[in-house]
């Protein structure tokens, strides 16, 4: 959450560096801020060149839990939209909204069919008691991560996001009627790509032989449950918060159960429970990278198809 003290860095900031005026960034095009690389990438394909679209969680960071600098908040003072997941995902990005000043949100993740969270979260019993700040935080920042809870992480699977390009597209033309036909018609292209990339990943998965993986965090499940994978546990329900000695005796158990093939970590998040629980169930420990925009990852269909690759390693 961005206090009253992030508000008034970021005034501090505007004064000091020059925030720019609505539309002035970008050679006065209208500016779109969307929150991770996945959605943005395919936000700048659609729009083309007639909007300024801008990611603002960068690069190798993790979605959970993101705090802005000053300056990353200044720099998208006046965007005339910003495109997030929704669904308790981005929620800092709502509170970047407020202070630099974008005019709306659309959050995609709660205009597309969404499936439930499966998973327990871990320590619900240590978290702080009823009253303190810290429990609010704690509330704020893992409540799309509660069993039952519409999982946020819709990205993950291509066909899905086909009918998102198309909400994105909507979403474009009403900040920019004039450029309706245009964004009709680069959605068009992208949508054909995510299907080709579909088609590409199912027909891979389709001569895996083992089918059971253990997530590090739980952002994978959209994408199992296109391509036929089943996650037999999760080592960080919540993310950056450590599982219980009971809750990795589960893990260890539902792998031995399952005949896990090998525990996949994130790049964003501590992967030291992990390399623990992978040496002590002995299998493979591997990486799946849910927001990508890091090298070779540097596009939707880059990014998806990078997490095949891994899976493909083990589970071929």
């Amino acid at each position: 959450m961005i206090r009253m003290s992030w508000v008034l860095a970021v005034l501090v900031a505007c004064s000091s560096i020059g925030c720019a005026k609505q539309g002035d960034e970008g050679g006065g095009k209208p500016k779109v801020a969307v929150s991770i690389f996945p959605l943005y990438d395919l936000t700048k394909r659609v729009a083309g060149d007639r909007l300024n679209v801008m990611l603002v969680l960068p690069a190798g960071k993790s979605e959970h839990g993101y705090d802005p600098t000053p300056q990353e908040i200044a720099r998208l003072d006046g965007a005339k939209l910003s495109i997030a997941v929704g669904l308790d995902m981005d929620g800092w990005l709502e509170s970047i909204m407020k202070s630099a000043r974008i005019a709306r949100v659309f959050r995609i993740g709660e205009k597309l069919p969404t499936m439930p969270i499966e998973v327990e979260p871990i320590g619900e019993e240590e978290a702080p008691h009823a009253g303190s700040g810290d429990h609010e935080e704690h509330d704020d920042e893992h409540h799309h991560e509660k069993q039952g809870a519409p999982d946020p992480h819709v990205w993950l699977d291509p066909q899905l996001m086909q009918t998102g390009v198309d909400l994105i597209a909507e979403q474009l033309a009403l900040i920019d009627p004039a450029g309706k036909d245009t964004y009709a018609k680069n959605a068009t292209a992208v949508k054909a790509s995510l299907k080709q990339l579909d088609a590409k990943i199912a027909e891979r998965s389709k001569a895996w032989t083992k089918r059971t993986i253990v997530t590090f965090h739980g952002s994978m499940a959209y994408f199992a449950k296109r391509y036929d994978i089943r996650i037999a546990a999760v080592v960080e329900p919540l993310a950056g918060k450590e599982p219980t000695a009971a809750y990795i005796a589960e893990v260890l158990a539902a792998i031995k159960h399952g005949n896990a093939a090998a525990l996949f970590s994130e790049p964003q998040l501590d992967k030291g429970p992990g390399e623990m629980i992978a040496k002590e169930a002995g299998i493979k420990l591997g990486e799946l990278d849910p927001v990508g925009g890091l090298k070779g990852r540097e596009t939707y269909e880059a990014l998806l198809t990078w997490n095949t690759d891994q899976l493909e390693a083990v589970l071929k």
